[in-house]
């Protein structure tokens, strides 16, 4: 906007660099951004967010710049509430200095803020007097109809100031620093101009606000498409996948029905050559894990309530298979009255806690282990019980472990809310579980 004087207006025009401007904006190579899809929702519309995610800033940068440049005076492209999006271009040192400070800064983002507001509402630029007394030109960026932002270009002045004029500007608005002297000297630096050349430069604001709304519309379509093209890719991706995992589930069903075979097979071959070899410890290890792996094979797919002597059962192989391992370093008792053992419990309901006693509470343990689980009925529920006299741990740790909060989720999906999981631990006091649901229905024996 502040240029030599011209007789002719286009020649003028050419000087503001209107006509070279429109030919570099044209030119300018489109930066392309990755085109995340993302929740303009979810932030404050014209909002510093919402520009980070709308338009590449780097590219606004450059073109402010570029601006800035070519007119020798400063600009910056602001939200609605005068915050910077892109870095100040061509700042005068008065105007970089009173940004330095805090409150400065404060003013500055408001006396912006009120200047494109004031241009929305005449519809067009806008030229004011900043709170410091520099002459600004704001233009608001309109877009999808509401305002986002405000593009600015200034900071000269009307007319030459002496020194007394600026000392009595700085009593006045300037008390915000504390160095009025320094600001006073960076005042009188400030280029003058003329206020025809200050109102003609806004044919040129016009059209950088124009490409920038432009750009920004652009980038909202582009957005708008690629949510729509990535909704049906979604869609469709969800329908291949549900086709994907019923072929999955049909497989699955399929090796479901062929594996067991193989592996008790398997296992009875082993067993047999164990009897013909006379290793009679490796035998018995192999029924036992046979007749645990028949169980949880039988039962796994329907998860549904079993009687509760077939738990205890299947809990008597697992610790067999344990007891192999460890010798001697390991005794264990299962035992349930006989009405307890007709109740309904959910299918391995137990198998976590036994093991979470043998691998955390008794294996780390030098001393002997026993591990005891006792189930009954009391007070109108099924009590189970499994205790250890392991190394112990705290509670709140205990209450942490996977075994435990899997057991306590899978009851409360049977029982709801009428479920009890209590522990007692403390480190070399060994590890006692207690288990309280409701009678569910029993089986005869």
């Amino acid at each position: 906007m502040f240029f030599e004087e011209q007789d002719k207006e286009e020649d003028r025009k050419s000087l503001f660099g209107v006509k070279s401007w429109r030919r570099e904006l044209l030119s300018l190579k489109f930066l392309t951004l990755p085109l995340e899809v993302i929740r303009l929702t979810e932030v404050a519309y014209g909002s510093l967010e919402w520009w980070q995610q709308v338009v590449d800033v780097d590219m606004l940068q450059e073109i402010i710049d570029r601006f800035a440049t070519s007119l020798q005076c400063g600009a910056v492209l602001t939200t609605t509430e005068g915050e910077p999006i892109t870095n100040p271009s061509n700042f005068t040192s008065f105007c970089l200095k009173v940004r330095e400070t805090r409150e400065g800064r404060r003013r500055c983002f408001q006396s912006d803020a009120q200047g494109g507001k004031k241009g929305l509402g005449v519809g067009n630029f806008q030229t004011y007097r900043c709170h410091c007394g520099l002459i600004d030109t704001a233009i608001p960026l309109i877009i999808e109809g509401r305002l986002v932002g405000v593009l600015l270009v200034g900071q000269v002045k009307v007319r030459n100031y002496t020194r007394e004029e600026a000392e009595e500007l700085a009593r006045m608005r300037w008390d915000f620093s504390s160095d009025p002297d320094d600001l006073v000297e960076r005042f009188l630096k400030v280029p003058v101009v003329d206020e025809e050349r200050v109102s003609s430069g806004g044919a040129l604001l016009r059209l950088v606000a124009s490409y920038v709304v432009t750009l920004c519309e652009r980038r909202l379509t582009e957005r708008s498409l690629l949510q729509k093209g990535i909704a049906l890719m979604k869609e469709q991706m969800d329908r291949e996948s549900l086709e994907r995992n019923l072929k999955q589930s049909q497989a699955r069903n399929l090796h479901r029905q062929l594996n067991p075979h193989f592996v008790f097979n398997t296992l009875n071959t082993i067993s047999r050559l164990a009897m013909f070899e006379g290793a009679d410890q490796t035998r018995q290890l192999t029924v036992q894990l046979a007749e645990y792996l028949r169980y949880i094979l039988r039962k796994q797919s329907q998860e549904e309530l079993v009687p509760l002597a077939q738990e205890l059962e299947c809990i008597g192989h697992f610790m067999e298979i344990y007891k192999v391992r460890f010798g001697d370093r390991l005794s264990f008792s299962v035992e349930a009255t006989a009405e307890a053992s007709r109740v309904r419990v959910p299918f391995m309901v137990l198998q976590p806690l036994v093991e979470n006693a043998v691998v955390h509470g008794i294996e780390p343990s030098l001393d002997p282990g026993v591990l005891e689980v006792s189930c009954r009925i009391a007070g109108g529920r099924l009590v189970m019980r499994v205790a250890d006299n392991g190394v112990g741990c705290d509670v709140d740790h205990l209450q942490a472990g996977l075994g435990i909060a899997n057991v306590r989720e899978r009851l409360q999906l049977h029982f709801g809310d009428d479920v009890v999981v209590a522990m007692e631990s403390a480190p070399g006091r060994g590890t006692t579980v207690e288990v309280r649901l409701p009678l569910a229905e029993e089986v005869p024996l």
